[in-house]
């Protein structure tokens, strides 16, 4: 499903899409930039 506004602008698709993919690279630079790669203790249940 697309939006028909969004389409008639190509520039704001694009700047909405470049601004998603910041969104989630951001997210990962907050989520693993303190260098702390170890998985959450909820992985690891000892079965």
């Amino acid at each position: 499903m697309t939006v028909p506004w969004l389409e008639a602008r190509p520039r704001t698709r694009l700047a909405l899409l470049a601004l998603y993919y910041f969104a989630i690279i951001a997210g990962l630079f907050v989520l693993y930039g303190r260098g702390d790669f170890s998985t959450p203790s909820f992985v690891y249940q000892g079965f």
